[in-house]
C-alpha cells in the first residue's frame, strides 16, 4: 500500500516536476502480487529533464522547468522513487519524493497522493504525462527527456 510522505500541495508541485517511463517487459507475480520488470530498470532510472505545462490558467499553477530523478525500490519489483525539482534561477529546488509504480502492458509511470494522479508514459528516451486532479481535472502536462 502506498504510503503517502507529502502534502497533497506538494505532490501536486512535484508532479508538475516529475514526468517519467515506458517500454518495459513486464511478467504477473504469482498471487496478484503486482509485477516484475525484466531489464527495464535501466530505462526508467537516471535523470530527465523537461518542462510542465500548466492546463488550468487562472489558477496557482505556473509553467516550470524540471527535472526528475528516478531509482529502483529495493525489495519492490516493479516500483520507482522520483525526486522532482523545480529550476529557478538556475537553481534546482526539490519539491519532494514520490512512489510509482510502472505498468509495462500500457507503459505507464503512475504516483497516486490524496486523490490526485500523475501518470507518464515512456517512448524511448521520451516521457509525456500529466497530473490529475481528484475531481478527474488535467492540472498539468509534463514532458521529459531522458539524459
Amino acid at each position: 500500500m502506498f504510503v503517502p510522505r507529502v502534502s497533497i500541495e506538494r505532490f501536486v508541485l512535484a508532479a508538475s516536476l516529475i514526468c517519467f517511463v515506458d517500454s518495459f517487459s513486464f511478467a504477473q507475480v504469482p498471487g496478484g502480487g503486482g509485477a516484475v520488470i525484466h531489464g527495464s530498470q535501466s530505462q526508467i532510472t537516471g535523470t530527465w529533464r523537461g518542462n510542465s505545462e500548466c492546463v488550468l490558467k487562472n489558477s496557482p499553477c505556473r509553467d516550470e522547468l524540471n527535472v526528475y530523478r528516478f531509482s529502483e525500490v529495493a525489495g519492490k519489483p516493479g516500483w520507482f522513487s522520483g525526486i522532482g525539482s523545480k529550476l529557478v534561477n538556475g537553481k534546482e529546488i526539490s519539491m519532494g519524493t514520490l512512489d510509482w509504480n510502472y505498468d509495462a502492458e500500457k507503459h505507464i509511470l503512475k504516483s497516486e497522493n490524496s486523490g490526485a494522479t500523475v501518470r507518464l508514459v515512456v517512448d524511448g528516451s521520451r516521457i509525456e504525462g500529466s497530473l490529475t486532479l481528484a475531481d478527474n481535472t488535467v492540472y498539468r502536462r509534463i514532458h521529459l527527456k531522458k539524459d
